[in-house]
């Protein structure tokens, strides 16, 4: 019996299509702190966020939800951190330190949310999504019936 059977699973695990550049209906479903090589040194790695949405309304030629995940530090506040543009279109504003430190996870988790996505060529030559911007998912109003009126028993002034 080989080592890897009496010590490790196999799994398949799922393949997620690369969407169009466009704006998706998404559902945010999971945040998860990881550790992932820093830029100038890969040997190093340091805490991120990764946040994973999926697309409710549209997916692909197989049906399943288009996946995109973003991934951001963890310092919060500086105006060109990738975590505070996130989280600033996501609730609209800026937070102040006891609204971040207090922020409910779980209310991120249910709610809806339009992800601005681009298809773009990664490093190594494969083409992957780029989360660029997650605001609120504004629903479209229902459309209003127009009234039609009866004109059958008005007589036409300019008939002759």
């Amino acid at each position: 019996m080989g080592f890897f059977s009496q010590n490790a699973t196999f799994t398949e695990g799922k393949l997620f299509s690369v969407a169009e550049t466009g704006i998706y209906a998404c559902a945010l479903t999971e945040i998860e702190l990881t550790d992932r090589p820093t830029f100038d040194d890969p040997s190093i790695t340091e805490k991120t966020f990764k946040w994973v949405f999926e697309s409710t309304e549209v997916g692909d030629e197989e049906g399943q939800p288009f996946r995109f995940v973003a991934f951001t530090k963890t310092n919060y506040g500086y105006d060109r951190a990738k975590i505070t543009a996130l989280l600033d279109g996501m609730l609209g504003r800026r937070l102040t330190r006891q609204e971040f430190m207090a922020l409910d996870v779980n209310e991120l988790r249910t709610g809806d949310w339009s992800v601005m996505v681009s298809a773009k060529e990664n490093m190594r030559g494969k083409m992957v999504n780029v989360v660029e911007k997650v605001t609120p998912r504004v629903k479209a109003a229902p459309k209003l019936l127009k009234k039609v009126a009866v004109l059958d028993s008005i007589d036409d002034p300019f008939e002759d």
